[in-house]
């Protein structure tokens, strides 16, 4: 958005949302998890179905087949723009947001375990674990689990080591 809302029309939507840059996100996405063929799916297919969603979602035209191709497309040509843009595009929200909760209900799992469990363990800990828990040491509401003995603790008595990993400050030493 640096050189306004045309240049952002343009370029990002033009270069960034087809069969061209998706090629692009799968090599790139492979760079990083080349050991992890199913986190390599998952990143792929995402930036796929955010194409899809686009489509469905967005009343601007899209080139869906570039560079192999300039057909422009978009659904807006057929229902009208607030429909698509306002009622899909949020109905598309809600349904995400909804499968995301779900699965952590169900699963306790955040789409971040894909990435990494560990930064997911401390995200999910830190957002639940003052609702239910105290401080082990003082009382306090408890943001952190210590990774080696499970007790629950505050900022005050919990130490973050190297990765994402936390101890308690007995557990440390």
């Amino acid at each position: 958005m640096f050189w306004g809302g045309d240049a952002y029309y343009k370029y990002h939507h033009m270069l960034f949302h087809n069969v061209g840059s998706m090629l692009a996100i799968a090599v790139l996405a492979a760079l990083f998890f080349w050991r992890r063929p199913w986190a390599w799916l998952m990143v792929v297919f995402a930036f796929g179905m955010h194409l899809v969603e686009d489509y469905f979602s967005i009343p601007w035209d899209m080139k869906p087949w570039a560079p192999f191709n300039n057909m422009v497309t978009n659904l807006d040509h057929h229902i009208s723009a607030p429909i698509v843009q306002y009622g899909f595009q949020t109905a598309f929200m809600v349904f995400i947001l909804g499968v995301t909760v779900w699965i952590y209900i169900r699963h306790k799992r955040t789409p971040l375990e894909i990435i990494s469990p560990a930064f997911d363990r401390l995200i999910i800990n830190y957002a639940v674990l003052p609702w239910r828990n105290k401080c082990a040491a003082c009382g306090q509401r408890a943001h952190f689990r210590c990774d080696k003995c499970g007790k629950t603790f505050c900022a005050d008595h919990a130490k973050p080591v190297r990765g994402f990993a936390v101890l308690c400050k007995a557990c440390e030493s």
